[in-house]
């Protein structure tokens, strides 16, 4: 198991938290009755996700939850647009392209996710995996995709394990969560983000899907979830404020940043959020997924329609900032 990284520090000087703001959202959430946990499986149950106690399902997460990254297109070193492509007949956006692509190839074949399956496929095959309904794999960064199933691969078998085996130990131990987190901050796809995104989305994947695999009994391990969608929610509503001027400007122009001004966006969302989290008394899960819902409500395509938002009139409405453009495979 590896060492949890401990929480970023955040920079006052660049950016900083609105605490008045953190309290009109903590009481919202509090006492709104869509702050639920999703289950990853009754939305489009069968299609988008795996049914309820598909045999599969359990490599299909571990695997899934890794290349939960990057679904954004640039062009002239600025963001163009999202990852956007038809399968199945449906025009599917990022995320769920991805589990629908996973979900259909457990259809074909349930051990496919197997790290020993996974092993005799060759490139080309695990390209096949994503085809979109034109032949084409639409995944912007797919030769990081495909390194990092290789990596994942080689760990799980250089250690004759399979996903069931650290789910397991997991759930062994005094804190399953934190175990859980201790193992794949060791796991290629997931050891590479010191903040543990993929890692906590699959922890509450595991946890929320309706087989409950992960026994959660340590709450207080859980870390936020900090994705770009967040990052862009926690912008606009002011919940983290932009003071360095040439920064906000590099937000509002979708131009693309450095790796140290990513970092000081996303530790400063991490921090808020992780305030959020102690204010409301919600779960990791629970703020995540209202956040995450907020991609349809305040979109990066389109101006949002704030008088239809349920967070409105607690909302600083910038909505010109955008999320830190900045190409990772941690989100």
């Amino acid at each position: 198991m590896a060492p949890i990284p401990p929480p970023p520090t955040t920079r006052p000087d660049r950016l900083d938290i609105d605490p008045a703001r953190l309290d009109a959202f903590a009481v919202h959430l509090r006492s709104s009755e869509s702050a639920l946990p999703f289950d990853f499986c009754t939305r489009s149950e069968g299609f988008i996700y795996p049914q309820c106690n598909h045999p599969a399902v359990l490599d299909y997460l571990f695997f899934n939850c890794a290349h939960q990254f990057g679904f954004w297109n640039l062009a002239n070193n600025h963001w163009q647009a999202p990852m956007i492509a038809p399968l199945d007949g449906h025009m599917l956006k990022g995320s769920d392209f991805l589990f629908r692509a996973c979900t259909r190839a457990i259809e074909a074949d349930p051990t496919v996710f197997d790290p020993r399956t996974l092993a005799q496929l060759t490139p080309e095959q695990l390209d096949a995996l994503f085809h979109d309904d034109t032949g084409c794999n639409p995944l912007p960064m797919w030769p990081e995709h495909l390194a990092i199933i290789q990596a994942y691969t080689r760990w799980f078998l250089d250690r004759q394990l399979i996903p069931a085996d650290l789910l397991r130990q997991a759930n062994d131990s005094p804190s399953p969560l934190k175990t859980l987190l201790e193992i794949l901050a060791g796991l290629p796809g997931y050891a590479e983000d010191p903040l543990q995104k993929k890692a906590m989305l699959l922890a509450i994947t595991l946890e929320n899907r309706p087989e409950h695999f992960l026994k959660v009994t340590d709450p207080s391990s859980a870390v936020p979830i900090i994705d770009y969608h967040l990052q862009r929610s926690v912008l606009r509503t002011g919940l983290v404020q932009v003071l360095d001027p040439e920064l906000r400007q590099n937000l509002e122009t979708r131009q693309v940043v450095s790796a140290s001004d990513e970092a000081a966006v996303r530790a400063t969302a991490y921090d808020a959020i992780a305030q959020l989290m102690d204010r409301s008394g919600l779960s990791a899960a629970t703020v995540d997924w209202f956040f995450f819902q907020n991609r349809t409500r305040c979109p990066e395509t389109v101006e949002p329609d704030c008088p239809a938002c349920p967070v409105h009139h607690i909302c600083a409405r910038r909505t010109a900032l955008f999320q830190p453009v900045h190409r990772t495979t941690a989100y």
